[in-house]
């Protein structure tokens, strides 16, 4: 039977090529999204089944032509015609002849399936070898398709390095980006950067090879992030021999219309000398105008990058990052929330603490470091002679001596501080314990922060231990210990202990600087109380009377003639402090107890000769609450580095620098305009 026995209509024709061309584009599609997910078996499924096909169509082909003789025999039948639909597949040129033929021959059948795997077989071939060999083809195709996101209002993230911190910082980019609408979502473009240097040719075994590893690492973000809106581009690693624009060194041309965009924003996230040698190509690139955030580890890394960078850059430390974690996301562990405030037969708070604040740090690394500086500064509290309370801080780690100089070299304003214990002996040695047994009664505030995650977990468990058996109080009590990733594991065995040794109160050892966490883009961005922070300024200069607002200040303080890198520390100084301030409110609200709004707004705006208003209960609590901010912003600059003397930056030398009580009427005035503005009720909103 010949299948021109079956009559083909011209409509039937005209339907099946309409068909053939949706099934075509949705054949695409389905390559394109097997690809993106990384379905390899899919891909290898759908290659068996065209040849499977083709074999197929053969094989009916022969068997029923009159002009081919097979005896009979289908193994040689089945063979020749897989041999022949594997051509087919791969090369294209069987087919060419089979539908000659198939005309030829009056065979519109044939024709018609000849056609359909042609078509399916042309789109195969197309969409695998414009995703896999030529990939930077597809990255240039990409740009110049979107170059008008490039360049508008929307905010778009790219990322220098497909590295853990990207891809969790992605992540909250995500999560903000839910909140707007769709049209205003910027786009997050990854640049993968291979670690060998040196360029390759376009369809090179080696280019074949890198654009897989891509497609996979591709597969992974889509997977993780979960979203649309990201794509992944091959750069290649920068020439310290290559000049030229920041996008040329990274071998992506197109990428310069979007490093020119002010709303956009580059992450440098990868290894420290990777991103040395990046900010050295950008020194040389004066026209990128996108914000650029490049990620530093080291107590001597700020500084070098700084330099490097020409004050451009916004430096994201990871330590320090854990450390404003827990001081903007977690008030619950600020140092007054184990502390003795004082209070009256009512229960009304005095305005001042009846204990002193001791802390033990166990690692004194950058980390420790960090939060050294937070305590002091948040740990220090006034007492009832208007004086500040004891203040002790332990500090035990493995190499003290190294970190210790390191440390005061940096701020050379705690130099000599005698609330500073540097104790003898390594982590863990029978010296450690006996201080640990000794320093117990008083201790209130514990930070394990060494370089081991896990060690600081085991450290953390066993002080526990050691606290409970000594019938220590633990509702005022916290072990804070420093950890990267929190998994299932390590959470069920913090809470196993937690509720043990401490069941009915608030857990003792509380994990902190896990990835998860600190990655968040309102916390690099300085966006988290920046807010607030200038809401807080704009209150206090008009408590005081000044016209200086959040943004003509900073941009006197990086206009200002002289040494760049200065005018940028002090800038950076500035938002510390304004920051700091915000930070510093729910302290405040719980020294100061309820009902003092009223009271503090008595208080003259304008500098009238007096820094109090009437005398009374009230009046006394204000006054302790202005010794208090006096004492909170004076530890600030010595944990800053400023030490007291004349006034001068360069030397970060400050007069008021000294006790409450020698301040001129006027400075402790702008004390007081402190407590009346953080205690306003809008500041609580």
């Amino acid at each position: 039977m010949h299948t021109s026995d079956f009559p083909v209509s011209t409509p039937l024709m005209i339907v099946w090529a309409i068909c053939l061309a949706v099934a075509a584009f949705f054949f695409v599609r389905l390559l394109n999204y097997l690809l993106r997910k990384n379905r390899r078996e899919l891909l290898l499924l759908s290659f068996a089944l065209l040849l499977l096909a083709g074999a197929a169509i053969h094989v009916m082909v022969l068997s029923q032509s009159t002009h081919t003789v097979t005896d009979g025999n289908w193994v040689q039948l089945v063979l020749v015609s897989l041999v022949a639909g594997l051509e087919m597949f791969i090369g294209h040129t069987v087919i060419f002849d089979d539908i000659i033929a198939a005309v030829v021959f009056h065979e519109p059948g044939l024709l018609l399936a000849y056609l359909t795997i042609f078509v399916l077989i042309l789109t195969f071939s197309f969409v695998m070898v414009f995703q896999i060999l030529p990939r930077r083809l597809r990255d240039r195709l990409w740009l110049r398709n979107h170059v008008r996101s490039a360049m508008a209002d929307r905010k778009n993230h790219l990322f220098i390095g497909v590295t853990p911190s990207a891809k969790l910082l992605a992540k909250s980019i995500l999560k903000e980006q839910g909140k707007c609408r769709r049209k205003d979502q910027g786009y997050l473009v990854f640049i993968d950067i291979p670690e060998a240097e040196g360029m390759r040719a376009e369809l090179s075994l080696g280019d074949i090879f890198t654009s897989i590893v891509s497609r996979r690492k591709e597969a992974s973000l889509d997977e993780e992030l979960d979203s649309d809106r990201f794509v992944l581009l091959k750069g290649r690693y920068p020439d310290v021999h290559h000049g030229g624009d920041l996008s040329d060194v990274l071998g992506l041309r197109s990428l310069r219309a979007w490093f020119r965009n002010g709303r956009n924003s580059v992450y440098i996230l990868g290894k420290e000398e990777e991103n040395l040698a990046l900010l050295e190509r950008l020194r040389a690139d004066s026209g990128v105008r996108a914000k650029v955030f490049c990620l530093v580890n080291g107590v001597n890394g700020p500084q070098s990058l700084y330099m490097a960078s020409l004050s451009r850059v916004r430096m994201i430390d990871t330590h320090l990052l854990s450390v404003q974690w827990v001081k903007f996301q977690q008030p619950g562990l600020h140092p007054v929330h184990y502390v003795d405030v004082a209070k009256d037969r009512d229960g009304t708070s005095l305005g001042y603490v009846s204990s002193g604040f001791h802390v033990l740090h166990v690692g004194f690394q950058e980390t420790g470091q960090e939060y050294l500086r937070f305590l002091y500064e948040f740990g220090a509290f006034v007492g009832k002679d208007q004086k500040q309370v004891p203040t002790s801080f332990d500090i035990f780690d493995d190499d003290l001596d190294r970190y210790r100089g390191d440390f005061l070299n940096r701020f050379p304003g705690l130099k000599g501080d005698p609330s500073l214990h540097w104790n003898e002996g390594s982590i863990g040695s029978d010296r450690f314990w006996e201080c640990y047994d000794r320093l117990l009664g008083t201790l209130n505030y514990i930070v394990v922060a060494t370089g081991n995650p896990d060690r600081n977990v085991e450290l953390s468990i066993r002080l526990l231990r050691t606290a409970a058996r000594a019938d220590k109080d633990l509702s005022r009590f916290v072990i804070l210990a420093r950890v990267a990733t929190l998994d299932d594991r390590t959470r069920g065995i913090l809470d196993f202990f937690n509720a043990t040794y401490h069941p009915d109160g608030a857990p003792v050892i509380c994990p902190f600087g896990v990835d998860q966490d600190i990655w968040d883009l309102a916390s690099i961005s300085g966006n988290m109380l920046k807010e607030s922070a200038s809401r807080f300024y704009s209150a206090y200069q008009h408590a005081v009377g000044g016209k200086d607002t959040w943004e003509s200040r900073h941009l006197r303080l990086s206009s200002n003639s002289g040494d760049q890198l200065r005018n940028r520390l002090s800038l950076m100084r500035e938002q510390g402090q304004d920051l700091s301030r915000s930070a510093y409110l729910p302290t405040l609200h719980r020294l100061a107890g309820e009902g003092l709004e009223e009271a503090a707004a008595r208080i003259p705006s304008v500098y009238e000769g007096r820094h109090y208003p009437e005398e009374g209960a009230d009046a006394t609590r204000l006054e302790y609450l202005a010794v208090q901010e006096h004492l909170r912003q004076c530890a600030s600059l010595r944990a800053s580095g400023y030490e007291p003397g004349n006034p001068d930056e360069l030397l970060m030398r400050r007069n008021d620098l000294c006790p409450y009580g020698d301040l001129t009427p006027a400075d402790q005035h702008f004390d007081w305009v402190f407590v009346k503005t953080a205690l306003a009720r809008e500041m609580e909103e």
